[in-house]
């Protein structure tokens, strides 16, 4: 006997082995148990999900002689015969779309059934019939004989001409929830004594994209490849997709600028035969779902794919992941018109690798694991400004901000309230404290400025933090990057006032400093150059008191300033 495809094996006999459509189920289900089935019906939706498998069943309910809980007995003539019977006819309409062919079936449809109640016509991709073909089923679709079900089935809807669809009832399929389809999944897999984990079946459902048919075919090919023993390396040699930890390495690669192994990667992935458009995809639905962590928790059901989407979650930030998608949308549109497809998609990744490969300073991913790798020139400390004796201890080579080499960061203008040096020196322990998580918690709570924008003593700080975003954070240091020149100076200069504001926002004695955008920009590089030239940083100390007592504020100026000079006497 022939091998039967395991689609055909498994396809549901009656409404209680369908999965999902449950809507669709219930309503239909129901008609045909109070025998008010409608004369025609019209499926849409995409692929695999169901539409002619329930257009089978309805043909089997309507004509069983004794159905039970609205489902075919299974021992009538007509349900034992219903392979074999005439009376259900099934029309492909891509292959017999003429008006011929359906003046052949309006002139059929006037004969009684064989054995059954009804004669059910199924016409599959009913949307490829010519015009002249559906003004010809116009009529027998409008009054036919009681006899005659028409179920029509497409997955384009909207091509099928209004005066069609208004003589049908409309139901429009949906694409299969994954988990029903593990379950299918899980089910066939079960009674074919295969082994497979949890990871295959949900990345199977992933690349079927909601069709049950889809699913079920590339569990058939991977049974016949692993010999009933899936893995989920199979998943991907059989499908030709790559891994997740393939494609968290390639971002690792970007973003830490590694050019040789881009270059690397996506020869291999040529040699592989697989198609550039096709990763592309998997690498926007990728970041869709690592953005999706990041702003709410939630992981996938693939265990191995979670680890990848942690792992990129670590090294990536929004504005990374922002521009890369973009970027590869544009790819996409590139290599329309090309044979060198993989040139181009390669071309790309170096371009944004860069721009980005200083990303591991704006997530202020300075996590111990990075810091103690000694793969990795990377150190908590920072030494900037004049330095101590006992900084000159450590070995390593030392920046100074306050040298000529510098002063190309620095700002040209002179800030009011902070001066170079605070500018400097706040820049400076910022970057060496930066915490990741500590930025996440201010960014989530960032929201809450709004609550001040209309408070009598706070409202202007509001309103300049309002067009300004924190880039990098520690738990008492915080650095602001705007567009906007005179947003930044008006910060700088009223920075006692934000920071009282951040203060009371994040319960924290906060210093703050702001930076223009390319000025940020250039502190990132500078950053990256320095570290990758070997050199160390360490965090200068700094305080509220000690930036007083640089201004030349006493305490006597303090109390001077309070109730005036005119009642104070000092010596």
């Amino acid at each position: 006997m022939s091998y039967l495809a395991l689609y055909r094996k498994y396809r549901p006999k009656n409404f209680d082995d369908v999965c999902g459509q449950e809507e669709i189920v219930t309503v239909i289900k129901n008609a045909i148990v109070n025998n008010k089935v409608s004369h025609a019906y019209l499926f849409s939706g995409p692929r695999g999900t169901g539409k002619t498998t329930i257009a089978k069943i309805i043909g089997r309910l309507v004509n069983c002689e004794n159905l039970v809980d609205g489902n075919p007995c299974g021992k009538c003539y007509n349900c034992v015969n219903f392979m074999n019977s005439n009376d259900i006819v099934e029309i492909d309409a891509a292959s017999n779309n003429g008006v011929d062919e359906i003046r052949e079936l309006r002139d059929k449809v006037n004969l009684v059934p064989n054995n059954a109640k009804y004669k059910v016509y199924i016409i599959d991709e009913v949307h490829m019939l010519t015009n002249q073909a559906f003004n010809a089923l116009l009529k027998t679709l409008e009054e036919p004989p009681g006899h005659v079900i028409f179920i029509l089935a497409t997955t384009e809807p909207h091509k099928i001409p209004l005066t069609i669809a208004s003589r049908c009832q409309k139901f429009r399929f949906s694409k299969i929830d994954d988990n029903k389809i593990v379950d299918r999944l899980k089910f066939i897999a079960d009674n074919e004594k295969v082994n497979a984990s949890l990871d295959v079946f949900y990345e199977i459902a992933r690349l079927s994209d909601g069709c049950m048919r889809d699913a079920i075919n590339i569990f058939d090919q991977l049974i016949a490849y692993s010999n009933s023993n899936i893995s989920i390396e199979d998943v991907y040699k059989v499908n030709g997709s790559v891994s997740y930890d393939d494609i968290a390495n390639l971002i690792n690669y970007i973003v830490s600028g590694d050019k040789v192994n881009i270059i690397n990667y996506i020869s291999d992935f040529e040699k592989s035969g697989n198609f550039v458009n096709k990763f592309i995809e998997e690498l926007i639905v990728f970041f869709k779902d690592v953005l999706l962590y990041r702003n709410t928790g939630v992981l996938s059901n693939i265990e191995v794919k979670n680890k990848a989407i942690e792992k990129v979650n670590k090294i990536c930030d929004d504005i990374f992941i922002y521009e890369f998608v973009e970027n590869l949308y544009n790819v996409l549109n590139d290599i329309k018109t090309t044979s060198h497809d993989s040139i181009i998609f390669m071309t790309s990744l170096l371009k944004i690798s860069d721009k980005f490969n200083y990303t591991d300073l704006e997530n202020n991913d300075f996590s111990e694991d990075k810091v103690n790798n000694s793969n990795k020139i990377i150190s908590r400390e920072i030494i900037l400004g004049n330095n101590s004796e006992k900084n000159n201890n450590l070995g390593d080579k030392i920046v100074d901000m306050s040298s000529d080499e510098s002063k190309k960061a620095n700002f040209n203008r002179k800030i009011n309230g902070l001066s170079d040096k605070d500018i400097d020196i706040r820049i400076n322990n910022t970057l060496a404290l930066a915490s990741k998580n500590v930025l996440n918690e201010y960014k989530n709570k960032w929201k809450c400025v709004d609550e001040y924008i209309y408070d009598d003593k706070y409202s202007v700080a509001a309103g300049l933090l309002k067009d300004t975003s924190i880039v990098a954070c520690s738990d008492n240091y915080v650095i602001l990057s705007s567009s906007i020149h005179s947003i930044v100076d008006r910060i700088n200069e009223n920075f006692e006032l934000v920071e009282e504001l951040l203060g009371k926002i994040y319960n924290n004695d906060i210093f703050v400093v702001s930076l223009t955008s390319s000025d940020w920009n250039d502190k990132k590089k500078d950053y990256v150059m320095n570290i990758k030239n070997g050199n160390k940083y360490t965090v200068i100390e700094y305080s509220k008191k000690k930036k007083e007592q640089e201004k030349g504020i006493t305490p006597v100026d303090e109390l001077i300033n309070l109730v005036g000079d005119s009642i104070i006497e000092y010596k």
